[in-house]
């Protein structure tokens, strides 16, 4: 099955917050181009918080993030 990547950038992350929040899992890269992979624990004005596959828990302030991707399954 193909997949695509949506890509929300920070600019745009508040008015699609609950829709990040149901992801199962998302890519967060920094202004710094870390990426890190988890579940949006939470998305506020000022923090973005996400959980690894480790169970380590990030917290990130809202100006470092570039961007928020995550995977869906193409149609075809």
């Amino acid at each position: 099955m193909g997949k695509r990547q949506v890509r929300i950038f920070r600019k745009d992350l508040q008015g699609r917050a609950m829709e990040l929040l149901q992801r199962p899992s998302v890519q967060v890269i920094t202004r710094s181009k870390i990426v890190l992979h988890g579940v949006l624990k939470e998305l506020s004005p000022e923090i973005l918080q996400l959980q690894d596959p480790r169970l380590h828990l990030h917290t990130l302030p809202l100006e470092q993030i570039e961007e928020v991707i995550y995977d869906i399954e193409a149609p075809y």
